[in-house]
């Protein structure tokens, strides 16, 4: 019998990158977002997004993971909700949003075009999407493969790991492609060129 999909958050004691947090705060606290109705895809245990959530009017924080889910569900406050949907099933309440988030997920997805197309649909006209996924240039991608670190960096055991690498030029050609003008690009951990993270606030561009 096919288990069902977990991130296996029940082993995994990881918050979230704390760096990141930091982040996107400070990309968020000069934006006037605090009416918008905001979703969180991918949201794990729901650490960054409660972290986030003082932002915003109302949260609703998805996740496939179930027990990713339950954990989220603890101590959760009136104005944020979880639920163990997919981004699909979403879709068919026919429920927009004016701001979407979704941090360190599009780097597991198969087919990230079709993730982003998703996400549009979601949208309200003009709504945001903050998006983050490692980042990966030349020169740290370099240092890596002096250090030997590539079994480390890109670990094909990792379960439900990344299958895909993002430069910040072919982050940027997807979003495009996928009708999101790109409003802003942050590097998040540590120092560019060696950043952790990228960013991108973008805007549906209809």
């Amino acid at each position: 019998m096919r288990k069902k999909f977990d991130y296996d958050w029940l082993n995994n004691n990881t918050s979230h990158h704390h760096y990141l947090i930091k982040s996107i705060k400070n990309i968020l606290k000069d934006k006037k977002t605090k009416f918008f109705n905001h979703l969180d895809v991918g949201c794990g245990n729901g650490f960054l997004t409660k972290s986030i959530s003082l932002f915003f009017k109302k949260t609703l924080g998805i996740d496939l993971s179930a027990e990713g889910i339950r954990q989220a569900n603890m101590k959760s406050k009136k104005t944020i909700k979880f639920k163990n949907i997919s981004i699909d099933q979403l879709k068919k309440n026919k429920k927009k949003f004016n701001f979407i988030t979704c941090f360190e997920v599009i780097e597991h997805q198969y087919l990230p075009d079709d993730f982003l197309k998703s996400i549009y649909n979601l949208m309200e006209k003009d709504g945001y999407l903050l998006l983050s996924t490692p980042y990966n240039g030349y020169i740290k991608n370099l240092i890596i493969s002096l250090l030997n670190k590539n079994d480390w960096h890109y670990n094909p055991l990792w379960r439900h790991g990344h299958i895909k690498f993002f430069s910040t030029k072919t982050m940027k050609k997807i979003l495009q492609e996928c009708h999101f003008k790109i409003k802003e690009i942050k590097y998040s951990g540590r120092f560019y060129p060696l950043s952790c993270s990228m960013i991108f606030l973008c805007q549906k561009n209809d």
